[in-house]
């Protein structure tokens, strides 16, 4: 998890130094976005759900975060009030804390660890996000967005765009490696399983460097104290949190110490976007993007090699 989490970081800041020159513009984000969900991370995780184990226990697996999710958005709104932030502060906060970015994040960190040998479960961090952080996403994310903001903004998604975001071509890709591998199919024929595995590759190199483009300092330095308890929110509570309940459940083992490094992924990029729709104070939320990705490549190895088998050791 090491190499992999300090690999990524490198082409963070590599993305925003290109940024930075103009050899990439800001616009070159959106293509690498839509390369990662047409292509490569659909790819990634139907291969995901074919090959690699797969068992009853990593149901539980999006439990962990719907739970984690209904808390961390309870200490939000409690930190939020006791601070006396106003109605959009307050709708910033929550959105910024209680969404870890474990598509564009956890997934390809989650498959390349496990390329490199850490005791993950790929499977179950698909799991993860798919029906817990994209769930979550475009139901509680919104209405406490549409709550403490301006639900009236005419750019706002509708009903039927949101089903149409759920609906989105990764789902494809779990949908129907879920029904090939209850069908039996363990492995996929070369002229398939190749270019499956190439564009998977794809994504954590297209990922971090559209994190990079989008690094801004601004929301940081005008909003540090809500930035900085964001970030402990998702950083700190979130994994501690996903320990705790993954535990209660009887989760253990490889899915165990994935749903824990999946509960400390950075706060989700999409929750920018949600929070520009509903006019929040977008500022706190860009700030903890930045924050929370530039941090988690320093916490990841961490939690893996020294806070997690010490837990495990001690409590399971």
């Amino acid at each position: 998890m090491t190499s992999t989490a300090f690999a990524a970081l490198i082409i963070i800041l590599l993305g925003w130094l290109l940024g930075h020159l103009g050899v990439l513009a800001r616009d070159a984000g959106q293509i690498l976005v839509r390369i990662v969900i047409y292509a490569a991370l659909p790819a990634l995780v139907f291969r995901a759900m074919i090959v690699n184990n797969f068992d009853a226990s990593m149901i539980l697996a999006p439990v962990v975060g719907l739970v984690s999710h209904v808390i961390i958005v309870a200490l939000a709104y409690w930190l939020a009030q006791a601070r006396k932030l106003d109605r959009r502060s307050t709708g910033a906060l929550i959105v910024a804390s209680a969404v870890g970015n474990t598509g564009f994040f956890g997934i390809p960190l989650i498959a390349s660890a496990a390329e490199h040998g850490s005791q993950v479960s790929l499977s179950a961090a698909v799991m993860f996000d798919t029906f817990s952080t994209g769930i979550i996403t475009w139901t509680s994310s919104m209405w406490f967005a549409a709550r403490f903001g301006n639900s009236s903004d005419s750019d706002a998604p509708s009903g039927e765009r949101l089903w149409r975001n759920l609906l989105l071509p990764p789902i494809w890709g779990v949908a129907a490696g879920l029904a090939l591998h209850s069908a039996g199919v363990r492995s996929l024929p070369e002229l398939i399983d190749q270019p499956a595995r190439i564009l998977g590759a794809a994504v954590l190199p297209l990922v971090m460097l559209y994190a990079g483009l989008e690094l801004d300092w601004g929301g940081v330095r005008r909003a540090w104290r809500d930035v900085a308890w964001a970030s402990a929110l998702r950083l700190i509570v979130g994994p501690v949190l996903a320990f705790v309940i993954a535990v209660t459940l009887g989760l253990e083992g490889d899915v165990l110490r994935t749903v824990v490094l999946m509960g400390a992924m950075p706060t989700a990029m999409m929750s920018l976007v949600i929070g520009g729709w509903f006019k929040l104070r977008t500022d706190i939320i860009a700030g903890s993007v930045v924050v929370t990705a530039l941090l988690v490549p320093v916490m990841l190895p961490l939690l893996d090699e020294h806070v997690i088998p010490y837990l495990m050791r001690t409590f399971t």
